[in-house]
């Protein structure tokens, strides 16, 4: 017998990213609401169709037009009080980009991915009650699905209860009490899908999967919110993706009253489940079995994270355990081990770009599918298993990595920290003024910075004549940046399309698709390497654009890099080695390329590590491992850097309260971080536990259009310094956006980064003006020492501004 399959996700930009640009051609104008609708209605029903001709029975109807948690905000009813003046799509991206008066919501990443979701705000509305629920856009979607599809083959998909109610992170009231408020949307939308007789309704909880899930109050929370949607009479399917169940979690989880548990059996991600060949998931159903009388086992076998196809049948091997331990096939349905949202769309698209190598070894999205197909004909002797084996088939490029790592590691402790603690390096590095200012790396890219890159992959402009071009974009940014008076400057990143893909396209043992992009928030889509050898420096990446830009200006311009962990984490790894073997790998081109910007005579390095906290393990008791070799691989890479070259480090959208410890023992001399949208708790966390180093919060939303004024600007400042940051030292409190502008219009990059200048200044005269402190630098003015003689002296260690 044939086993059911169904799909949890889907890419949501279509094959081309044609929502992508439908979104965008919207938000200028370009484009009406019904537009809009309509081309977001083709691209997810071309992806539902797409997924049940390859065989699917049962197809999630996936779609969004910027997140699935938006979408449940929108429809459970708890829209913020500061969006309840506007209404329809107005208020949908007044709540994701922001509104006059009405900043955007908090974004983070999506547990253990580079996703980012929006964060619910727990005080939805006066007296935390929800409002009335909006069901409109989510019953025309399964309506359109119905009709794509067939009644039996559209589930509609939702974040579960608990889940949703979990991330919004400060709420000040107990999990089951938070659940219980939004019950009632729950029950109505259930009660709406029982009419239409849906199959089954989808509800995603990867909160079952993490350590909170231990706790008795979110146990509380999930069963009372399950006995109470069981009785509307749809059958649930609970899907539990990202990781394995927590030892003490199962046992009750297995219990909870739904038709169908879909687990995760390829592990959570930042472990090396894949390497190592642990599953977690199949040990615990052995250990403890699975009530399959009860209800039906939805086998997440088939890797949603990977692009390396399944060529070993590990899919099929983890199936015919199963059957084996007498779960009948007739309760056993396959899907993916996490949304297929997280994979590029389909690796026929690559066309002529797909090198020999690689073909066959590959699957996107729809070659996923196929592969859940191929699974559900599994047998407990045999059946849908190929020859060979993923770690075989990684292997066939597999190089030295567990001896590179050896061989870094048996460098010793030296190679691993700075030769000078940062008390006393930093009084030999660059000295500012009080609240210097400066951005996180890139400026906007425009059309002709895009068709430049263009011109040059296709042949059509010598190097001589791209270089020549961008050149001129680097003399234009750095002008733009003197004329506003920021102290310490940036190239802009023109030659750059993305932080990853940048250096994956200069490193040995990465490969890079044509059309693999997989969606990061909203439009916003990346395009990750596949890390398919030993990574290797090969030279020089970055400084000959750093030359160009210091060749302009007598101010300190930054060297710009991404960081070992970030490169890993928006990557496709091997599967053959640890990730910790390809960390090192990075760490040590990275090492080199530092010393290459410190030879040219920088003295100021940025290597930023966004994505260091979404590495993380979901469960708590896994985060040490995997701290510790991210955080020497930061070190690593940055040790090598003389004690008067200050390394910066850049965070942004994440919970990286939660790893403050790890932070601190990267050892940047300077920490920028986002901080608009979230409630300054990484400020608080920081000044809670004595961080001593600079700071940099950023003082306005990046990924928002709307520029904000001065006075705001100046408010968060005088709150930077109220809350002791850094010391309380305004010569260490910097002053820069949340992120980097490449996302934002030359306009409104110009007129906050002005206003973002001007309250800097403003702060600082009335900073000395309290201190009784003569000589204040004006606005405008040179704001680092070593800047044509103005500040507040010369370099301490006499070439500290890059020339």
């Amino acid at each position: 017998m044939t086993m059911d399959t169904f799909t949890i996700g889907f890419p949501r930009m279509g094959p081309h990213r044609e929502l992508k640009f439908a979104l965008e051609k919207f938000w200028k104008g370009a484009l009406s609401e019904a537009e809009l609708l309509a081309a977001a209605a083709r691209v997810e029903e071309e992806a539902w169709r797409r997924q049940r001709a390859a065989g699917v029975q049962r197809v999630g109807l996936d779609g969004t037009l910027y997140d699935q948690v938006l979408d449940t905000i929108a429809w459970t009813g708890t829209c913020p009080p500061r969006f309840q003046h506007l209404s329809g799509l107005s208020r949908y991206f007044a709540m994701a980009r922001g509104a006059p008066s009405a900043p955007a919501l908090d974004m983070s990443k999506f547990f253990s991915t580079n996703y980012h979701c929006l964060i619910p705000e727990p005080e939805a509305a006066p007296g935390g009650t929800p409002a009335a629920p909006e069901l409109g856009p989510l019953l025309e979607r399964l309506e359109r699905g119905q009709r794509a599809l067939g009644a039996e083959a559209a589930v509609p998909m939702v974040v579960g209860p608990v889940t949703f109610a979990l991330l919004a992170r400060s709420s000040p009231l107990p999990p089951h009490e938070a659940v219980a408020r939004l019950l009632p949307a729950y029950c109505l939308l259930l009660r709406e899908l029982a009419q239409r007789r849906v199959p089954e309704l989808q509800l995603h909880e990867p909160a079952l999967a993490t350590s909170q899930a231990a706790e008795p109050g979110v146990r509380q929370a999930f069963e009372a919110a399950y006995a109470e949607l069981a009785k509307a009479g749809v059958p649930l399917n609970l899907v539990v993706p990202y990781a394995d169940l927590d030892e003490q979690v199962y046992p009750w989880a297995v219990r909870l009253p739904v038709a169908t548990l879909t687990l995760d059996f390829l592990g959570g991600g930042a472990g090396d489940c894949a390497c190592t060949g642990a599953n977690r998931t199949l040990a615990l159903i052995t250990a403890h079995g699975f009530p399959h009388a009860e209800r039906r086992l939805g086998a997440g076998v088939v890797d949603g994270r990977s692009v390396w196809a399944d060529r070993d049948g590990t899919a099929a091997s983890i199936l015919r355990a199963l059957l084996h331990l007498g779960i009948p096939p007739s309760r056993l349905a396959v899907t993916s081990s996490v949304s297929l949202q997280h994979l590029p769309y389909d690796t026929a698209l690559e066309g002529t770009h797909m090198p020999a190598r690689l073909e066959g070894r590959l699957a996107f999205a729809v070659q996923k599918l196929d592969e859940i197909v191929a699974a559900a004909a599994t047998t407990p002797n045999g059946g849908a298993a190929a020859a060979g084996g993923q770690r075989a088939a990684a292997a066939e490029v597999d190089g030295s990595a567990a001896a590179a790592v050896a061989a870094l590691r048996a460098l010793g402790p030296a190679a691993y920290a700075r030769s000078l603690p940062f008390g006393e390096r930093r009084g030999l590095q660059l000295q500012t003024h009080a609240f210097p200012t400066t951005t996180i790396g890139s400026f906007p890219q425009t059309l002709e910075v895009r068709r430049l890159r263009q011109k040059l992959k296709a042949g059509t402009l010598s190097r001589a004549e791209y270089e020549a071009a961008v050149s001129g974009h680097i003399a234009h940014c750095v002008g733009i940046q003197e004329g506003l008076g920021i102290d310490v400057l940036v190239h802009g990143e023109a030659e750059r399309t993305d932080m990853v893909e940048y250096f994956g396209e200069k490193l040995g043992g990465m490969w890079f698709s044509a059309a693999g992009w997989v969606q990061s928030y909203g439009s916003r889509c990346v395009r990750p390497p596949v890390i398919e050898g030993d990574i290797a420096w090969q030279g020089p990446m970055t400084t000959w654009e750093y030359k160009v830009a210091q060749s302009f200006t007598s101010r300190p311009v930054k060297g710009m890099l991404t960081g070992p962990v970030t490169i890993l984490n928006w990557s496709f790894p091997r599967k053959d080695v640890s990730r910790e073997a390809q960390a090192a790998q990075l760490a040590a081109a990275l090492r080199a390329e530092v010393a290459a910007l410190e030879a040219e005579g920088c003295r100021i390095i940025q290597v930023d590590e966004p994505a260091l906290r979404e590495g993380l393990p979901l469960k708590r008791c896994l985060w040490a491992p995997y701290l510790a070799w991210a955080v020497d691989a930061f070190r690593l890479a940055t040790a090598v850097a003389a004690p008067g070259t200050q390394v910066v480090t850049h965070l942004c959208y994440s919970d990286f309260e939660d790893i403050l410890p790890a932070i601190d023992a990267m050892d940047a001399d300077v920490l920028t971080i986002e901080n608009a949208r979230s409630g300054d708790a990484m400020i608080k966390a920081l000044v809670g536990s004595s961080y001593g180093r600079d700071v940099g919060p950023g003082v306005y939303d990046v990924h928002s259009p709307e520029v904000p004024s001065v006075e705001f600007i100046r408010s968060r400042i005088r709150m930077f310094m109220a809350s002791g940051v850094a010391g309380g030292r305004a010569d260490r409190v910097w002053v820069n956006p949340d992120c980097g502008l490449k996302t934002r219009g030359w306009a409104e990059t110009l007129a906050s980064l002005r206003n973002m200048v001007e309250a800097a200044a403003a702060e600082r005269v009335a900073a000395a003006g309290a201190a009784g402190v003569q000589g204040v630098v004006a606005a405008g003015k040179k704001g680092v020492a070593g800047g044509e003689g103005e500040g507040e002296g010369g370099c301490a260690n006499g070439g500290c501004c890059g020339r």
